[in-house]
């Protein structure tokens, strides 16, 4: 029953993430990104990973996506009639650094997955039963200890994004000079 859970979720996960990169309205192309966090967490929810997972809803589904919506808002972003110079190869750009990211994901989940986990979790388990603390406890240390770096780098990645977003959204006028949204609205 697990497993058919699971490829449907899989499958409706596809179909949100298509969602996010064929849409051209980017609301709509954001709200698919939630409805890919929420199939996630419900993901996190079969691994028996209850933390996980509403911390997956809390602050991505939530916080972040708020964030880009916000920032997809006040910047307006609408369809130009030409597009900028230094715009005209993006989707090649963004196809190839998409095959290479997921070419070294896959190749990373070949060589880090080749053994069996099952020890390992075994291992895992055994530590949180003998030390009587609670799972969440554990999580949140190694977080704060462990995996610090690339939680800093996480968020140093969405400042980037937000920043792009922005840069990339400006608008000039026939002189040269840089409209503000300000002048738009007025």
């Amino acid at each position: 029953m697990e497993l058919i859970i699971y490829y449907t979720l899989f499958a409706i996960t596809v179909g949100f993430a298509l969602g996010v990169l064929l849409n051209k309205n980017t609301v709509k192309s954001a709200m698919s990104l939630v409805g890919v966090m929420i199939c996630l967490a419900a993901n996190f929810l079969l691994m028996r990973q209850e933390f996980v997972a509403f911390i997956q809803i809390i602050v991505y589904a939530g916080a972040i996506m708020v964030l880009f919506l916000f920032v997809i808002m006040l910047l307006n972003l609408r369809e130009r009639e030409t597009t900028p110079w230094y715009l005209r190869s993006t989707r090649f750009w963004g196809g190839a650094l998409g095959l290479t990211f997921f070419f070294v994901m896959a190749w990373g989940l070949q060589v880090f997955s080749a053994g069996t986990t099952e020890p390992a979790m075994a291992a895992v388990q055994a530590d949180l039963a003998a030390r009587n603390t609670p799972e969440i406890t554990v999580l949140s240390t190694k977080m704060i200890t462990h995996y610090i770096v690339p939680f800093l780098l996480t968020s140093v990645l969405l400042l980037v994004a937000v920043i792009g977003a922005i840069v990339m959204a400006r608008r000039q006028d026939e002189d040269g000079n840089e409209i503000l949204v300000e002048d738009e609205v007025a």
